[in-house]
């Protein structure tokens, strides 16, 4: 209560309502209070309607259901949609009342959270909430969730131990309107590829939380009262992410108790498990910890080998799942969908509980914001799953490991980085696509033009939704993990201690609120840049856009590697253009890693020959180089038109950033400088690429065609990128700490710095091929530019398509494309493919009408439980070609169209 006469804010609960009762509303009216007391702001507290107080702002906190709800959404002429999680907040005729209204709590939280958020950020609070206009909002995917993972008992004991830590992280979660977090475990180790585990805490996680009756079952060297405080944190985060409306789930991505023979260090043994006991004790256990941990409402397992079993490992999630249902509650089954087939999606079924597949989206990545249109060959024939030795690491008396303990992902290998072909119409499963942290892990990212597309990307043929891995999972992986060392910052004045997760506030902003609502009002982000940068808010939001889009463009159009353990574009470890093919010894050897990208990318292992992630709509370097000589070139887009897009990204990025230093109040600011630095160094990693890309192709050609004037062409490239990649050196040295570790190998740790020298060793081989060859002939020749003469693409004509929204099964599908100029000088096929990653595209050969093209999709082909997605290939007589839809110049368009089946209703 306050002794003013007129308060500030008057919050009125209508305590009537079944919404607003429940405890969860507690918490947020609480929290909604706080932050304007912070804000000087007296506020009083009513749960009576009819109350007779006197204030500037009445707040009436209501469900949709209720008279008052109803009575003001009906004179503004909106609906508050019912539907979970949606809201309104309905502003008053006379702009001192608000009532906040949700379709259930935790739509009622957001529109709550919604009104802290405007407060928090405005310089004047009052004034600003009394401004907020009528509005409502529903959730475009049912499903947006985070996963933070447990990776490092040197580096992450500390946040998981601190309840300030846990209080304030979920609170952001919630305000940026994801549903859902899970605490992941075991991820960090791999069974039967890692053969030492240097830091199992956590790995196998039911004996470090419980003692389970029946069983003597132990971690060696952990004392129960460690034991009972694991425990104990574990029933508080779910409790404290159930207050605000999240989801609280768990990760067991580990079952695995032995690491094997290598696995020398005695630290942490689990004790009490043979083959004999495993899966009845996992099932045991399962069960008493969801019956001590009420809040824990789903669970994701990694069911392929990796997860700890060799497969076939059907048997034993048969006997595990049993201790969900034994939990007498309903809990949502996740498996990871690596290797999953029939068998597996039939055991899960039978739980009766939901099942959701989780797949990935871009490998271990994260790509452009659409689903990619075709996975790398190494997908469809694999090198690696399942040709190692056949004895696998060990042997723990498990049956399967004769047989190396892999045969049932080797023969699926499609499942590894896609959504393979869990598409199907009759499935009896949710899908939900989880984005891996290969490719950005320490530098700021925010696009919001990126994130709504994402967000729409996330429903894709009725998935519910999408997973983010916490933008720093897997810091301190593998036993690289030192105390303290989770810190990012050498600069004691950027560093964010055990706040490290609030560097990327405006991240967790942009991909919530955009995933909830792809077309969100920008001021919901940009009321936080402002606050943030002032005057230069608009600067720094176009600056960070356009950086953002550099790494994720990078992976997709190279990818020597989709495994994140090896491959960081942020921190990229040098491809080189030549390669002797002398072996090289691997230092790792004995901990079962690779030394390089070799193991993942085709022959000669040169940039050359990597593949794109997704090779149906971009050229690999030496594939491009291959079409040039033979003067022709299909629609992909080509490594120098990437060079291009880079090229304008990193200038507008560049540019922007400018501008922001002449507007910022404050160059000096730690969030200004941290933003800052990040994107001066995406600019050069752009960059690098850019001429790295243009010196590949240089090369390849050289190669070919032997013309020393494009080795030198390529040298000019490379020398350029190397100056591009010292300019990251200096921009980040004494800024970032000289060993960021997210693994214990030198291509997933260390600095900007540490990537030089093999940059430069790459250069100085081909200087010494280009002088050998300037020695036996004058410099002469085609240079790239004329190599390239025959083969520029022009303007792509304009082109015109309206998709169908469906199509209906066993019945063919009419495809029209109408194009401008002289259609006699134009050839177009069509590309299809069901929405399956086993399968391969079709192509057709469009019959030229009177206004454009036309082809058909056969009857015998849409008679299956697939979508279909499809696109064009547009040549014209001198040799260009162009695909349509293609992307727009934000990156953030899906290129392909989509056509939804239905049964046919004769």
């Amino acid at each position: 209560m306050t002794d003013k006469a007129i308060s500030d804010i008057w919050i009125v609960r209508d305590i009537s309502d079944e919404v607003t009762a429940q405890a969860e509303c507690d918490w947020v009216v609480g929290h909604l209070s706080k932050i304007l007391q912070s804000k000087d702001l007296t506020v009083v507290y009513s749960d009576k309607l009819d109350a007779d107080q006197k204030a500037k702002l009445r707040i009436i906190v209501t469900g949709r259901g209720s008279s008052i709800a109803r009575g003001m959404a009906r004179e503004q002429g909106i609906e508050i949609p019912d539907v979970p999680e949606a809201f309104g907040i309905l502003r008053g005729v006379t702009g001192n009342e608000l009532a906040v209204v949700g379709s259930d709590v935790r739509g009622l939280i957001y529109a709550i959270l919604e009104l802290v958020d405007i407060a928090k950020y405005a310089t004047n609070p009052l004034d600003a909430l009394r401004s907020v206009q009528s509005s409502m909002d529903k959730p475009r995917n049912s499903v947006r969730s985070v996963t933070r993972l447990f990776s490092s008992e040197a580096e992450d004991k500390a946040w998981f131990y601190d309840h300030s830590f846990w209080e304030e992280y979920l609170t952001e979660l919630a305000t940026q309107r994801f549903n859902r977090i899970t605490l992941g475990t075991g991820v960090g180790y791999d069974y039967l590829i890692d053969k030492i585990v240097e830091d199992p805490y956590f790995c196998f996680i039911y004996p470090y939380l419980l003692s389970v009756p029946g069983y003597s079952v132990k971690v060696d060297g952990l004392s129960v009262e460690e034991r009972e405080n694991n425990f104990k944190m574990l029933q508080y985060i779910g409790e404290q992410a159930k207050r605000r409306g999240l989801q609280f789930r768990l990760g067991l991505w580990n079952h695995a108790y032995d690491y094997g023979p290598n696995n020398t260090n005695t630290k942490y043994k689990i004790e009490g498990l043979d083959v004999s006991n495993h899966a009845a004790y996992c099932r045991d256990a399962l069960k008493l910890l969801l019956q001590t941990c009420p809040n824990i409402e789903g669970i994701t397992v990694r069911v392929h080998f990796e997860g700890g079993v060799p497969e076939p490992t059907h048997d034993f999630w048969r006997i595990v799942v049993e201790g969900i249902n034994q939990s007498g509650r309903i809990i949502e089954v996740d498996f990871h969908a690596k290797g999953v087939n029939d068998e597996l999606i039939d055991i899960a079924l039978a739980t009766g509980m939901p099942v959701v597949l989780s797949t990935k989206y871009w490998g271990e990545h994260m790509g452009l914001p659409y689903h990619q249109v075709s996975i790398r060959e190494r997908e469809f024939h694999p090198k690696r799953l399942g040709e190692s030795d056949k004895s696998a690491h060990f042997s723990i008396g498990n049956p399967n490991l004769k047989h190396g303990g892999m045969d049932v992902t080797s023969k699926r290998s499609y499942t590894r980085y896609g959504f393979a072909d869990y598409y199907r119409d009759d499935r009896k499963y949710g899908i939900v696509h989880r984005v891996w942290p290969g490719t950005q892990r320490i530098l700021t990212w925010g696009d919001p033009e990126m994130a709504a597309a994402y967000g729409r990307s996330a429903g894709f043929c009725g998935s519910l939704g999408m997973e983010w891995f916490d933008p720093l999972s897997f810091k301190g992986r593998k036993g690289s993990g030192s105390p303290g060392e989770r810190e990012l910052y050498e600069d004691e004045h950027l560093r964010l201690g055990i706040r490290d997760w609030s560097k990327f506030s405006y991240t967790y902003r942009l991909l919530g609120r955009l995933s909830y609502n792809p077309e969100a009002d920008p001021d919901s982000w940009r009321r936080y840049l402002r606050s943030e940068f002032q005057d230069a808010a608009e600067a720094c939001e176009e600056s960070l856009s356009y950086a953002s889009r550099i790494l994720p463009l990078i992976l997709v159009v190279h990818a020597p590697s989709v495994a994140n353990n090896v491959y960081w574009p942020e921190m990229y470890t040098n491809m080189p253009l030549y390669r002797s093919g002398e072996p090289i010894e691997n230092p790792y050897i004995n901990y079962g890693y690779p030394y390089n990208y070799d193991f993942d990318t085709p022959s000669p292992h040169t940039f050359g020959s990597v593949s794109p992630l997704d090779p149906e709509l971009f050229y690999g370097v030496n594939e491009f180089a291959d079409d040039v000589i033979q003067g022709k070139r299909k629609g992909k887009y080509s490594p120098l038109e990437i060079a291009d897009f880079l090229e304008h990204l990193a200038n507008q990025a560049e540019g922007f950033l400018a501008e922001s230093l002449g507007r910022i109040h404050d160059q000096y600011a730690p969030g200004f400088r941290r933003l800052a630095v990040d994107v001066q160094i995406m600019v050069g990693i752009g960059r690098f690429f850019l001429q790295k890309f243009r010196a590949g192709v240089a090369y390849a050609l050289f190669e070919r065609a032997g013309d020393a004037t494009l080795l030198k062409d390529a040298l000019a490239y490379y020398h350029e990128a190397r100056e591009a990649w010292k300019h990251v050196v200096g921009v980040s040295k004494g800024i970032y700490k000289e060993d960021l570790t997210f693994g214990l190998a030198h291509y997933s740790r260390g600095h900007w710095s540490d990537r030089l020298g093999e940059i430069e060793e790459d250069i100085l081989v081909i200087e010494r091929i280009y002088n050998q060859i300037r020695v036996k002939e004058s410099v002469g020749g085609r240079t790239l530019g004329d190599m390239l003469a025959p083969i520029q693409k022009g303007d792509r004509p304009h082109s015109l398509h309206s998709p169908a929204e469906s199509f209906i099964k066993g019945q063919p599908i009419a495809v029209h494309l109408m194009l401008t100029g002289a259609l006699s000088e134009l050839q177009v096929q069509l590309h299809f493919r069901h929405v399956n990653q086993a399968e391969s595209y079709i192509t057709l050969e469009m019959d030229q009408q009177e206004q454009g093209f036309e082809a058909m999709i056969p009857a015998s082909y849409t008679n299956s439980p697939y979508c279909i997605e499809y696109f064009f290939e547009v040549r014209n007589g001198n040799g260009d070609a162009w695909m349509v839809p293609g992307f727009e110049k934000n990156l953030s368009n899906q290129p392909y169209y989509l056509l939804q089946c239905r049964q046919s209703t004769t």
